[in-house]
């Protein structure tokens, strides 16, 4: 499911499995399934791929050196060769920013193909031509989680703490490479006027193998030296991974009191209530009675109120409590 680079780092990381959220499904996209409701359904053409990755030069190295001849290749030599190159990657362009802004900001993220990944195969429902290299942003993001909130925490954590790797990581290879290697074949005219460094000048002109020395000196390191490259910055990202990969574990106590969570209800009916807590992209269909007992959860002790509940001839089982918790409808008091 993650880039196997990024999928050991995690694994060593955490002692333990990585949660595998089988609820997102890629290849047949949960959020086109005729339960979603039709202001949040994704376009079978766009799905959560109307998103521009800046991929840093490390993933381009190794993409370049690990796909074989076909549209993802492609796309990405593509981009090297016409998009926005730089030491540390291929960026996003200012232009894809603003319309990605606006595309968010018109609620259209899934649902509009026109700023679609331009490594986006139209194949078995809707492929990622750069799979095994993409970048933090794109493996860490799913559109529901098995574990609801819970799962999001985990994924989150690990979000910022591979983006923060990827930037270090990125900066380390950009010195390591432009000042301490020569670019291959003749060397290239300097321009004194322009807005980048002469290293680079020399390097842009072998973007492919620039990008290829980055992404071999990166296979070379261990995860105590990428520590190192990253920096006393990581220290709090690597907490709040194993808390939130805790959680995921069950080895954080159950909370002695509970609230109701900031829930939103999308459709109600007679027998079962929609509601959403976390994500818009990951609404529960609950039983609507179910819903009308989320009040007596009143910061009391939890027993309490599940023998209160109980009393009036409905048994809530831990299990059910807990999925309540993991997805935010119930939350700890915090008094």
């Amino acid at each position: 499911m993650l880039p196997p680079r990024y999928a050991q780092w995690l694994t060593d990381l955490v002692q333990g499995t990585l949660p595998e959220e089988q609820a997102a499904t890629c290849s047949r996209c949960s959020m086109q399934a005729a339960a979603v409701p039709e202001g949040y359904r994704f376009r079978a053409d766009a799905k959560c791929c109307t998103y521009v990755p800046a991929v840093v030069n490390f993933l381009v190295g190794a993409s370049l050196r690990d796909l074989s001849p076909g549209p993802g290749r492609t796309s990405l030599e593509q981009r090297v060769a016409t998009g926005v190159c730089t030491p540390h990657g291929l960026d996003v362009s200012d232009d894809e920013r603003r319309r990605y802004a606006r595309l968010v900001e018109a609620d259209l993220f899934g649902r509009d193909p026109d700023l679609r990944c331009p490594h986006y195969i139209h194949e078995a429902g809707g492929l990622c031509g750069i799979w095994r290299h993409r970048n933090a942003v794109c493996a860490t993001w799913f559109c529901k989680h098995d574990r609801g909130a819970a799962g999001q925490r985990f994924w989150r954590a690990a979000e910022a703490l591979l983006t923060l790797v990827e930037r270090e990581l990125s900066h380390w290879c950009a010195c390591q490479v432009l000042f301490h290697r020569t670019p291959p074949g003749p060397a290239v005219k300097i321009d004194p006027n322009s807005d980048d460094t002469p290293e680079w000048q020399a390097w842009s002109a072998h973007a492919d193998a620039y990008y290829r020395e980055s992404a071999a000196l990166v296979d070379e390191l261990t995860w105590p030296e990428i520590q190192t490259i990253a920096g006393p910055e990581i220290e709090p990202l690597l907490l709040e991974l194993r808390a939130a990969y805790a959680v995921l574990q069950g080895e954080t106590p159950d909370p002695p009191t509970l609230v109701p969570g900031l829930v939103r209800i999308s459709r109600r009916g007679a027998a079962t209530t929609r509601v959403v807590t976390y994500s818009d992209s990951d609404a529960l269909d609950l039983p609507s009675e179910l819903v009308a007992l989320l009040p007596r959860f009143d910061g009391r002790p939890t027993d309490v109120v599940l023998a209160e509940i109980a009393a009036d001839g409905v048994v809530l089982t831990p299990a059910l409590v807990a999925r309540l918790v993991d997805f935010a409808v119930l939350a700890p008091s915090t008094r």
